[in-house]
């Protein structure tokens, strides 16, 4: 395999990313995004059929084409009769089908079925009077590439290969009375137009012969195949390569990945992250593989495991976060601050972990021993506990994360079961090269890599949980939350309130998975028939797939 520099197939990330939503109380999402953000340019959490990025683009191409507005009204007006039609269209060739706007469309919908004629002069998102153009497609199109803004602040396909994306839009709508007839300059569409019209238009044609060439662009636009380097080095291009590899290794161990939402996030999750982050499938709950990244899409594979790690830290330090939110609750006058510890580590505390490890556990240290952990990791022992600790162990952080907690003080025990855990395959390790450039570009964002250090107080012999759960507990999680409060400076997003050295609830809070992406790309190319998901979820590889992986694995090499 030809060598690369790492300078250039490693992230260049940029310090600050703004990615908070409205719940995030330790700003745990930061990281979280800025590598998924890297990994996955131009497929969000809201993107997730492949069909709209060549709709969208064909939109803005054809108002240019068509209308040439010079205000920014008449594009929007323009761009609200093309997308109501084609959500319209949409709704009469599937009626289970839920494109954006799928709630205002209904209406609509159901009000042309009975007058025989359709109004296609709404706005299917009221948030946002360019649809789902505006409220989640545009930036990653133009992530894509395939933009461009004009002066009048409309925007428009890119030349190149966005508009040749378009082009074959057009040529898969042309002979639809909605495009021949014109009447997409019109504000009604009649049942029998919009009918004929709708198995070409809607936003699931993309499995039909006639958008093959399409289809094809598209698959170009993602595998990054319209580069130089036909997406050689390209995050997603490997990033969609290397979730095609593991599915179909899952088959080729007899088994199928099922496409679905879970407690954690997605399923698919537990299929397709946790192989990456475990190097083992998860077959059965009895029985595991072993599974090798091609060696190609080792680095990405490795930030892929990155993401996994963050999830699983996310878990243990907002189950801190919702045991303290709980004691200050069940607290008339809030909670001390120094006293937060011994609130908790009551005798919930105590029994969970010991349920959970087989041994007693009355302090630190003896958590730590019990799990193996009797002197600071050095690099042979975290990787030989990463080896150790599969998916199926019992206090391994997939199944620490589904442990039931009926108390505050359970809560507490689950996340710090969890730290240790991670404490045990993380301390040691030196030669890990994307985590040393996560820990490079998380800058001073809250990631694992902050709180692996201060854990081997836990190690002292001497330590009492107090000892070690006080400050910690004010480090990264009151001082946290209360820096991501100020920089946010908006009172929605305070969950703990510290009143003359006295803690207090503001509002409720759950631990949250983050969002992988994994199933908005599994959807994308489902949609691209790179993927097929049968009427029971499961997920196959497609023989396209197939071929469409080994060109990219012989193109990294």
């Amino acid at each position: 395999m030809r060598s690369i520099p790492l300078n250039l197939i490693l992230p260049r990330w940029t310090k600050r990313v703004v990615t908070e939503g409205g719940r995030d109380p330790l700003g745990l999402s930061r990281v979280a995004f800025m590598i998924t953000d890297y990994l996955l340019p131009g497929i969000v959490t809201t993107t997730d059929r492949a069909r709209y990025y060549s709709f969208y683009i064909w939109v803005l191409w054809h108002i240019a084409k068509e209308e040439q507005p010079t205000k920014i009204q008449d594009f929007v007006d323009a761009f609200r009769r093309r997308e109501a039609a084609m959500a319209l269209a949409t709704l009469a060739a599937d009626n289970s089908a839920s494109p954006v706007g799928v709630d205002a469309t209904r209406k609509y919908f159901a009000t042309g079925i009975d007058a025989g004629l359709f109004d296609c002069d709404f706005q299917v998102l009221p948030s946002n009077r360019l649809g789902g153009y505006g409220q989640y497609y545009a930036g990653s199109l133009y992530k894509l590439g395939l933009l461009e803004g004009t002066e009048e602040g409309i925007s428009r396909a890119a030349p190149g290969i966005a508009t040749e994306l378009a082009e074959s839009f057009q040529s898969s709508i042309e002979k639809t009375p909605f495009v021949a007839r014109r009447l997409f300059l019109q504000t009604e569409i009649s049942k029998s137009d919009l009918m004929k019209s709708s198995q070409v238009l809607t936003l699931n044609a993309l499995n039909e012969s006639f958008t093959s060439n399409e289809r094809g662009r598209l698959i170009k636009i993602f595998f990054g195949q319209n580069e130089e380097d036909n997406g050689k080095n390209n995050p997603r291009a490997q990033t969609l390569t290397l979730l095609l590899h593991v599915i179909s290794e899952f088959e080729n161990a007899g088994h199928k990945v099922i496409a679905e939402r879970g407690d954690h996030g997605s399923r698919l999750d537990e299929y397709l992250l946790y192989p990456l982050y475990y190097r083992r499938l998860w077959l059965t709950d009895n029985k595991v593989c072993l599974y090798r990244p091609p060696e190609p899409l080792q680095l990405c594979s490795n930030l892929w495991r990155q993401v996994c790690l963050h999830e699983f830290f996310c878990q243990a330090l907002e189950d801190l976060l919702c045991a303290v939110l709980e004691v200050a609750a069940i607290n008339v006058d809030g909670v001390r601050v120094g006293h937060i510890a011994e609130e908790l580590t009551q005798e919930d505390f105590f029994t969970f972990l010991t349920t959970a490890t087989g041994s007693r556990i009355d302090s630190p240290y003896a958590l730590f021993t019990s799990l193996g952990i009797v002197t600071l990791p050095d690099e042979r022992f975290s990787q030989n506990y990463q080896e150790r600790v599969s998916p199926k162990d019992k206090l391994s952080e997939a199944q620490i994360v589904s442990l039931r907690k009926n108390s505050a003080s359970e809560q507490l025990a689950r996340g710090v079961l969890m730290l240790v855990v991670l404490y045990g395959k993380w301390r040691g390790i030196r030669k890990d090269g994307a985590f040393e450039y996560v820990a490079l570009k998380a800058n001073a964002e809250l990631w694992v890599g902050q709180i692996l250090e201060p854990l081997d107080n836990w190690l002292d012999p001497e330590a009492t949980w107090m000892d070690v759960l006080e400050p910690f507990i004010e480090q990264f999680v009151l001082a946290q939350h209360e820096r991501i409060f100020y920089q946010k400076g908006n009172l929605r997003s305070q969950w703990l309130k510290r009143v003359d050295r006295r803690i207090f609830k503001e509002q409720d809070y759950q631990p949250v998975w983050r969002n992988s992406r994994i199933f908005n790309c599994v959807r994308i190319m489902a949609d691209l028939k790179l993927l097929s998901i049968d009427t029971e979820r499961q997920v196959s590889i497609t023989s396209a797939g197939a071929r469409l992986m080994k060109k990219m694995l012989r193109d990294e090499v």
